[in-house]
């Protein structure tokens, strides 16, 4: 079996939101206490945090931006650097929907001379859920150098393998992101309804 640690993208403004998506409550947690206890199959758990200091009682490693403002390539550069094992699964914070499950099923379909895994609809690519190899480090490090922001350059620099969705037996809405007040909203309204058909 592949050991992989399993890193969570904590580290943007929240602009949209008005403040900060680790912090919002989901169930009887927060968004970071949520989507960890997803994340437990995984061997090492890591946060990646712009201003650590505000982060003093993490139960999880820290793992701190260097450029700050960069946004996830950096998060998934520093990331990969700190991580114990060959492979790392980047997470975003406010993907609230993901499952364990659904996290065994897509690591599953990790093979040994897999350099990145990525998640996609049909076009549509996921990098802030994919699996990157240690051999993007240089890639990564390439980008940061030449101001490259957008994650998925990775992609087209590494031996890739994509996996659908569908393939996996999920639509969309699996990885979607929860940025606004109404999409937080509706998310708190979906937790209801499940509730109430239990």
């Amino acid at each position: 079996m592949i050991k992989i640690t399993a890193g969570i993208l904590s580290g943007g403004k929240s602009s949209r939101m008005g403040r900060d998506k680790a912090l919002l409550s989901y169930g009887e947690c927060t968004f970071l206490e949520h989507l960890a206890g997803e994340l437990t199959d995984f061997a090492q758990v890591l946060v990646s945090v712009d201003e650590p200091e505000r982060w003093p009682n993490l139960p999880y490693p820290v793992v701190a931006d260097e450029l700050h403002g960069f946004g996830p390539v950096e998060g998934i550069y520093q990331l990969l650097r700190r991580a114990e094992t060959p492979y790392l699964l980047v997470t975003a914070i406010d993907m609230q929907n993901l499952t364990a499950a659904f996290l065994r099923g897509f690591t599953a379909c990790l093979r040994p001379e897999d350099r990145c895994l990525a998640l996609c609809d049909g076009n549509l690519l996921e990098p802030l859920c994919s699996i990157y190899h240690k051999d993007a480090l240089p890639v990564l490090e390439r980008m940061r150098r030449e101001g490259v922001r957008r994650p998925r350059a990775v992609f087209s620099a590494l031996p890739t393998r994509y996996v659908e969705l569908s393939a996996l037996g999920y639509g969309p809405e699996i990885v979607r992101n929860i940025n606004t007040r109404a999409e937080y909203a509706a998310l708190l309204e979906q937790e209801t309804e499940q509730e109430r058909n239990r």
